[in-house]
């Protein structure tokens, strides 16, 4: 079983949304966005978490209604053992559920029930899923949330409800079911209870007295000795401490004692081991009860170094991947993010606008779309090569470019890898922008850095990533992304002076403006070189950002030519200068 589709409606700053669900999902946005609701909305599913009247918007909806729905996609296994009725004859293997926590309709919503409804055919059904008052969420798989910012007593007490402990009983789930001591002692403990309800069993002893006080009144006292679970063994049988060897003691210290660093990872460290612990092969279930775990986890990336984070994306990822694991994370990392970048439609963008929360996703097959649009500078450019009326001369260039052509199979298979490679770390900042200019290369990138952090402090508070495009070939693919993303950005790049095929690029630039470019594209007449008046630096791509930066420092541009460029800058964003 794995979650397909999310769809919320009417909770805290959320209207509705719909959000598609991978393996691994990721959330990013600025703060205050609605990433969290996301993630609490889900965890309202699962009863991780409590409704209350505050989690209604304080915004005006179109109706009195608030639920979340879930679609999963089961196994053959699960969907076989699913009751019939709940088989949607156009929609095999997927069942909806969707969970009321409001609303004026009596049959949908009241208290201390469910409330879970199964979609039949796109309909709420009339009856409660599996016609159970009680049912809560047993049937769909657990939840482990493991929240940004806690005290460190609740991540890691294991007394009551923790992160930590929520995580050791599933650690120990995995691994006791593996274990023929464990299921001895399951055994013992049923066999137990067997011996002490007997006749002369001693709980038999206390019950056929009390019962036969009772008798009068029709009603009977019963006692039972449950069955051992990994989370008993948790609660009371396991101890845990960590020794410091640093200090030649063999006394284990409580976590409290190490930094938070240390605290986080050691959390961090129990989920890395989940994906090593494979479950043992387990005998096909009649009734329809999947094994399934959805991790929810907000800034996997804190008290993390570098290393760290992207080891725990990468694990994390793989545990995503696992038959009956599904990970979805809230992060402001890059490093997470680049590390999703060979599919890029795991990210969700969140984005809250006069008070309302918004996802930008390219769902289904719109990512398709970007890559089949990333092909079309290259048609532009047969065209202007097929021109009988351009010289052959002004088309060397262009023939170069679109030399031996790929199958579009390929060719879209390129634009992924493409993304692929140019979303890194690094890159991947732009879903956290408030606004993105996208530059040429190298050097228009490190100039315009260093302005903004030296001289330019007017943009301080603007949130502006530059974003180096790899070459003005690749303005549209960009540009495209950002739109799917519903990222503001605006366009720079050098025109040439509009030379031969540099006209036809600069043109189709020109009606890729979409509606999240900020302004018409700028273009210096030739480049920013002789736009500065640095004509002189003829060096070669990889040296030109050096000598831009010795320029600069050594005070060979004007002032007059800096001002000229803070206006540019300014048109290209439509800022105030």
């Amino acid at each position: 079983m794995k979650i397909q589709k999310i769809m919320i409606h009417n909770y805290r700053s959320i209207l509705e949304v719909e959000i598609e669900v991978f393996n691994y999902s990721l959330l990013v946005g600025s703060n205050n966005s609605g990433k969290s609701s996301i993630l609490n909305a889900i965890r309202l599913f699962y009863d991780d978490d409590k409704w209350t009247k505050n989690d209604f918007p304080k915004i005006t909806t179109e109706d009195d209604e608030s639920w979340v729905q879930l679609t999963f996609l089961l196994n053959d296994t699960e969907w076989k053992s699913l009751e019939k009725k709940y088989k949607n004859e156009s929609s095999s293997n997927l069942l909806t559920l969707r969970r009321y926590f409001k609303s004026d309709n009596k049959k949908y919503f009241q208290e201390k029930q469910s409330n879970i409804f199964a979609l039949l055919e796109g309909k709420v059904d009339d009856e409660l899923f599996y016609n159970s008052k009680n049912i809560s969420t047993a049937k769909v798989g657990q939840v482990l949330y493991i929240p940004a910012s806690t005290t460190i007593d609740e991540q890691t007490k294991t007394t009551g409800p923790s992160p930590m402990r929520n995580i050791l009983n599933y650690l120990l789930n995995k691994a006791m079911l593996r274990s023929q001591s464990f299921i001895t002692l399951k055994e013992i403990f049923d066999n137990l209870n067997i011996e002490a309800k007997n006749e002369t069993g001693f709980l038999s002893e206390i019950l056929k007295p009390l019962n036969d006080a009772f008798s009068n009144w029709n009603i009977k006292f019963d006692l039972t000795i449950n069955s051992i679970t990994a989370e008993d063994i948790s609660k009371i049988f396991v101890k845990h401490n960590f020794v410091d060897s640093s200090i030649n003691s063999d006394n284990g210290f409580e976590l409290d004692r190490y930094g938070h660093g240390f605290q986080r990872l050691v959390i961090y460290e129990l989920i890395r081991l989940a994906t090593k612990l494979k479950n043992k092969d387990k005998l096909v279930k009649k009734e329809f009860n999947p094994d399934f775990t959805l991790l929810l986890i907000d800034e996997p990336e804190a008290f993390l170094h570098p290393g760290q984070q992207e080891s725990f994306a990468n694990n994390l990822r793989q545990l995503g991947d696992t038959e009956e694991e599904q990970v979805i994370i809230v992060t402001h990392s890059p490093i997470f993010v680049g590390k999703a970048a060979n599919e890029i439609k795991q990210i969700v963008r969140v984005q809250r606008k006069s008070g309302i929360t918004k996802i930008f996703q390219p769902k289904g097959d719109k990512i398709n779309e970007i890559f089949k649009e990333g092909l079309n500078l290259l048609e532009e450019l047969k065209k202007f090569v097929e021109n009988t009326e351009v010289a052959e001369v002004k088309k060397k260039k262009a023939r170069e470019l679109i030399q031996n052509p790929p199958t579009i199979e390929i060719a879209e298979q390129e634009e992924n890898f493409r993304y692929q490679l140019w979303l890194d770390g690094e890159r991947a900042q732009l879903f956290f922008a408030d606004q993105v200019l996208l530059v040429e290369g190298t050097t228009e990138k490190v100039l315009f850095n260093y302005l903004l952090t030296n001289q330019w402090h007017g943009f301080f508070n603007q949130n502006i990533y530059i974003l180096d495009v790899l070459g003005k070939y690749n303005f549209h693919r960009f540009m495209n992304l950002l739109k799917v993303y519903g990222i503001y950005h605006g366009v720079i790049l050098d025109g040439d002076n509009n030379k031969d095929h540099h006209q036809v690029i600069n043109n189709f630039v020109d009606t890729q403006k979409n509606d999240y470019t900020l302004a018409k594209p700028v273009k210096f007449i030739d480049c920013l070189e002789t736009f500065l008046d640095l004509s002189y630096i003829k060096s070669r791509g990889d040296k030109k950002p050096i000598e831009i930066m010795k320029a600069i420092i050594d005070q060979k541009i004007s002032i007059e030519k800096l001002h000229l460029l803070k206006i540019e800058f300014c048109k290209a964003l439509n800022l105030d200068i």
